[in-house]
């Protein structure tokens, strides 16, 4: 079962409730696992999106709590902007809505002005008039997500493979040497993709 990182939970905190069980469940059905890396905005942070050419309108979902910024992490366990990754996840949310029974609008399905990471809830069916987060939006994050530093099962097993057949070729010393080395490379690697993953 997938579970959402601290800044994941951070981003989610105002956003309307049928919005956040469409999350919940697009979290544990996609292909992809993601980080929800932006919910409610404020006004100002939206005015400066709008400056930046990064979003058009001053009227956003994001700033009544009816949208969210999905960052997908690809099967290489790197979160990244791509459009193939957005193909698989877009999806998902969609689906997961429809499960949900909740209306949702994909900015990845826009025509004028495509936004594969944009989900919101559809405006008709649920208008910002009726509801509005009583939440302030987070602090807006200074640098970058960082991309998740996951290594999937295909690649350990191949590597594995690969350390097995370099490991038959030493003898005696220089195999246990060889052993050692990884074991501790393999703690170091543990250690870092531990602490990388908090901090996102």
């Amino acid at each position: 079962m997938r579970k959402y990182s601290k800044r994941s939970l951070n981003s989610l905190r105002g956003i309307h409730p049928d919005l956040r069980r469409v999350v919940d469940r697009a979290l544990q059905d996609s292909p992809l696992d993601f980080i929800v890396i932006e919910g409610v905005r404020s006004v100002e942070r939206q005015k400066e999106l709008v400056a930046s050419g990064q979003s058009k309108i001053m009227h956003s979902r994001h700033l009544t709590g009816h949208a969210v910024d999905l960052l997908p992490v690809g099967p290489d366990g790197r979160a990244a902007f791509a459009w193939p990754l957005y193909d698989q996840l877009g999806p998902a949310v969609e689906a997961a809505a429809q499960a949900e029974g909740v209306a949702i609008t994909w900015g990845g399905r826009w025509q004028s002005f495509k936004d594969g990471p944009h989900f919101e809830l559809d405006r008709d069916t649920y208008p910002a008039s009726d509801w509005t987060t009583g939440q302030a939006a987070p602090a807006p994050q200074s640098a970058p997500a960082k991309a998740v530093k996951q290594v999937s099962v295909v690649q350990g097993a191949a590597a594995a493979s690969g350390a097995v057949g370099a490991l038959q070729g030493l003898e005696g010393t220089a195999q246990l040497i060889a052993v050692a080395g990884c074991i501790l490379l393999a703690g170091v690697a543990l250690w870092l993709w531990r602490r990388d993953a908090l901090e996102i």
